[in-house]
């Protein structure tokens, strides 16, 4: 398998994360109108603009990836600024998510406390797709992954089961883009997508709930 053919794969995993990710958003919110849970809100916030910012930039790479099946001559994609911009964008996003949700697991924020904290994450200075922010949205992502698993080993929860696997597989995504690689490029990208597909079985079993 080329390397564009790795980056085409990428690509389009990338898009339909985003996907995912946006559907955990919606039922998140469903799922705060039954348990009236901060935590739920901060699913919903924090999924919302991951969702967007993994959207815009798996739409970059998708359009570039068109042109590569399309037998188009296409630069390396980390030489790209638009691929470049959509990585920033992406990165500030899950950095904001991941800031948010920690917040949540840890204290029952108000509102206003989770709105506040998207700030400084969202203004991320410009950083390359490169080792040093992954690694701290795998920090991030591992603590979240921890806190649930507590949760999940003192009430034997399957939903603070699902939460604590899903980040766990969220963090092991990012460590594997720490390392590169075009092969560890696509175990990230299936561990990301299954991570997100853990938590919106979770949020979709607790909507159901009031249905």
């Amino acid at each position: 398998m080329g390397l564009h053919a790795f980056f085409v794969f990428d690509a389009f995993t990338e898009f339909f994360s985003a996907l995912t990710a946006l559907f955990v958003a919606y039922y998140s919110l469903k799922a705060y109108k039954i348990l009236d849970d901060s935590r739920m809100v901060a699913l919903n916030l924090g999924f919302s603009i991951l969702g967007v910012g993994m959207l815009v930039h798996g739409a970059i790479k998708v359009r570039i990836a068109l042109a590569v099946l399309s037998g188009v001559p296409v630069p390396p994609a980390k030489r790209l600024p638009l691929v470049r911009l959509g990585y920033t964008l992406a990165f500030a996003t899950e950095l904001a998510a991941y800031a948010l949700i920690l917040l949540a697991t840890i204290k029952k924020p108000s509102s206003q406390e989770l709105e506040a904290t998207l700030v400084p994450p969202l203004a991320a200075p410009l950083l390359e797709y490169d080792f040093r922010s992954e690694a701290l949205l795998a920090v991030l992502a591992l603590l979240i992954a921890v806190k649930a698993g507590i949760g999940y080993s003192q009430r034997e929860s399957r939903l603070a089961g699902l939460v604590s696997l899903g980040f766990a597989l969220l963090a092991v995504g990012h460590l594997l883009l720490v390392f590169g690689g075009p092969l560890k490029l696509i175990a990230a990208d299936v561990a990301r997508l299954l991570g997100f597909a853990c938590l919106l079985w979770m949020v979709v079993k607790v909507s159901r709930v009031g249905a």
